[in-house]
């Protein structure tokens, strides 16, 4: 079979789908991400499509093993690893390209949200070229659902007002452009931490203070689940001595320690300000009122 990709991996070949042409049977394609990794933090439109509506699920390998265990039909799981990327994609489409021509309901399960980072449009728009359009069922992405398991909100009033999710590895494995420091901002970056230090780098030039708090969340939502915090400045170095265990997010910005101890007298502060101005407004009115009924 010709392959199915090009250049990243996921991409399809034009000329292998015009070359190719679909004639669809009754196959259906779900596209579904599978949250984080704890089962609980599916969604039920994906549990369902996984354990009773599937014939054939097919999987990356980041999905945990607790949820392929919840699957009940076959299952093919891709080799990504480095370096295996082109052709574990390549087995991935011909797997559902197959079993689509075979009238099977096919399941696409990525990790995560298939659209964050998780190149879910270029499969979507692959499968769609070849007749069959993938009903999208959202997952619960780690970007969002990480930072919240490790006691980080991403917003945070007074705090954080907005969250930027920004990649590590672009395309080929270039480097992304850093966005510059907002200092109410919360930054997460996905695919970074195997280059953490030419990071950490970039993330001082683009203006961000050495003391800026940071966390790195390995394995979010699994059983070992862990949180390394420190600085912008030291985060290299602990994580170094901490021993990174693969996956990981890095959070940056000071909602980082929000909800620490101490970290919010400025906003129980800010709170009381505004009770007592309600109290002397509403002391006000009450007073108004009475006189009026006299």
């Amino acid at each position: 079979m010709a392959s199915p990709y090009d250049s990243p991996p996921a991409s399809p070949r034009l000329d292998y789908i015009n070359n190719n042409p679909s004639y669809p049977s009754g196959g259906e394609i779900k596209l579904i991400g599978a949250g984080p990794g704890d089962p609980d933090l599916l969604t039920m439109a994906a549990y369902k499509a996984i354990t009773s509506w599937a014939q054939i699920v097919l999987a990356d390998k980041l999905v945990s093993k607790e949820i392929l265990a919840l699957v009940r039909c076959k299952l093919f799981i891709a080799n990504k690893d480095k370096g295996c990327q082109a052709s574990g994609q390549q087995e991935l489409f011909e797997h559902a390209t197959q079993s689509l021509k075979q009238g099977l309901r096919v399941v696409r399960l990525k990790q995560g949200d298939p659209f964050i980072f998780g190149r879910g449009g270029e499969e979507y728009l692959f499968f769609k070229r070849l007749g069959y359009e993938p009903t999208i069922l959202p997952g619960l992405s780690s970007s969002i659902a990480g930072p919240l398991l490790a006691g980080i909100p991403l917003t945070h009033r007074g705090v954080a007002s907005q969250f930027l999710v920004c990649t590590g590895t672009g395309k080929l494995d270039t480097i992304p452009e850093t966005p510059l420091y907002v200092e109410n901002r919360t930054t997460v970056f996905l695919m970074s931490l195997h280059r953490l230090e030419a990071l950490v780098e970039d993330l001082k030039k683009a203006g961000y203070p050495e003391d800026l708090p940071v966390a790195v969340v390995e394995r979010a939502s699994a059983k070992d689940q862990r949180t390394v915090r420190a600085k912008v400045g030291t985060v290299v170095r602990v994580l170094h001595e901490a021993s990174y265990r693969p996956p990981g997010i890095l959070v940056v910005g000071w909602a980082c320690d929000a909800l620490r101890d101490n970290s919010n007298d400025n906003i129980f502060q800010e709170v009381a300000e505004v009770n007592g101005d309600l109290h002397a407004q509403r002391q006000q009115i009450e007073g108004l009122v009475e006189s009026l009924s006299k």
